[in-house]
């Protein structure tokens, strides 16, 4: 059935302003500038948004890549939207051969499955962070699961996950000739360098062979100098690198992520939750797992592990916090993840044609609700 949603501020053509449009079977099918006399959702002056697109995220309260079967994955699902995310990639870390083998293929059951079977945020395909990394800049990663890049091992990953791998990290410097990089690229994975002690030079060139991302800038690589700039570096400097943010204030200070974005652009920001499973678990911790003064998880070295920021509250960051435009920080959450995860054709923007996935929020960016494909979910 067609229910027809408007407001006084719909994000519609790069600019807040009064719209309207029509959801049918999960998707938009029309939309025009002004408002309507009669509408099945009259918003007011509340924010319309394209729904958040989390491009990198291990989890919710309890919920883990690591361990979910699928009616976990479908309360994740259910539960992520309360924060406005209406899609989501989900990510691995650095896992044994056989154990990432079954985790990939447990995840892989849930990858783009029916609006009308799992009510909630699309899980997107799996963004692989782990094991082709640098064991120096690993963070919270597990030493003993990290390996040289390998095809080989690349080609079984992208069996047991059916084809559903659609980003990896990779530190590119441990990848002899870029010849991991050159196969994933044919395969349709994106790749992001991160975990990595790579010169700019070094990801100036893998920029040739495809690289097309930087993991949690700032986060688990080489800091910039000022005669070697480093992967930092490059995330400013090169034009089409995206770069990932955590802007919870805790992963990296306000002036560092308001250089980013200011470098970036209103294109090239990605904003992304990287949570923790233990995001709003009340349980009790895994060993090796505490919590700071600050209410972070940190590993026993003191490494951060992840996080437990909302979208929702990323985006307000991002604003207010960090200093970064309206625009900005809506597009960071929003068509950038969406073409950094290749579905900017149906996810991102409130077009006809595109998914049905919108929020809707209140002025301090407090989740109203919000709509995946077309559903309405329930927002506690």
């Amino acid at each position: 059935m067609a229910r027809c949603i408007q407001s006084n501020n719909v994000w519609y053509r790069g600019h807040l302003q009064p719209a309207w449009l029509v959801v049918e079977d999960g998707k938009i099918v029309q939309i025009g500038e002004g408002t309507r006399k009669r509408a099945d959702a009259d918003y007011g002056d509340l924010l319309v948004l394209p729904g958040f697109i989390d491009a990198h995220t291990h989890g919710n309260n309890g919920v883990s890549t690591e361990t979910a079967d699928e009616r976990e994955m479908e309360r994740w699902q259910r539960e992520i939207a309360a924060e406005g995310v209406t899609s989501f990639a989900a990510t691995t870390a650095s896992f044994p051969f056989e154990e990432n083998v079954a985790i990939f293929g447990r995840l892989a059951s849930c990858v783009g499955r029916d609006e009308g079977d799992v009510p909630g945020a699309e899980v997107l395909g799996i963004y692989v962070e782990g094991n082709f990394i640098d064991p120096d800049h690993r963070g919270a990663q597990d030493i003993e699961a990290i390996v040289e890049p390998s095809i080989e091992v690349l080609q079984r990953y992208i069996e047991a996950s059916r084809g559903t791998i659609i980003r990896m990290v990779l530190a590119i410097e441990h990848d002899r000739d870029l010849a991991v990089l050159d196969y994933a690229h044919s395969q349709g994975i994106g790749v992001s360098v991160g975990h990595s002690a790579a010169t700019y030079a070094e990801v100036l060139d893998a920029c040739c062979h495809g690289l097309d991302g930087v993991t949690h800038t700032y986060n688990g690589m080489s800091p910039m100098h000022h005669r070697e700039p480093g992967i930092v570096g490059a995330a400013l400097d090169i034009r089409q690198l995206y770069a990932e943010i955590i802007a919870d204030g805790h992963h990296v200070s306000w002036p560092a992520v308001r250089l980013l974005g200011r470098m970036k652009g209103i294109d090239r920001l990605v904003l992304v939750s990287d949570a923790s499973p233990l995001k709003g678990f009340d349980g009790a911790l895994p060993s090796g797992i505490h919590i700071d003064e600050e209410g972070q998880f940190r590993t026993d070295s003191g490494a951060l592990a992840s996080s437990s920021m909302r979208m929702c509250d990323g985006v307000r960051n991002l604003m207010l916090r960090a200093g970064l435009p309206f625009a900005d920080a809506v597009c960071a959450a929003t068509i950038n993840p969406a073409r950094l995860l290749g579905c900017e054709a149906r996810k991102g923007s409130l077009e006809v044609g595109k998914d049905a996935d919108i929020v809707v929020l209140d002025h301090a960016f407090n989740v109203v609700q919000t709509l995946c494909r077309g559903r309405a979910m329930l927002i506690e």
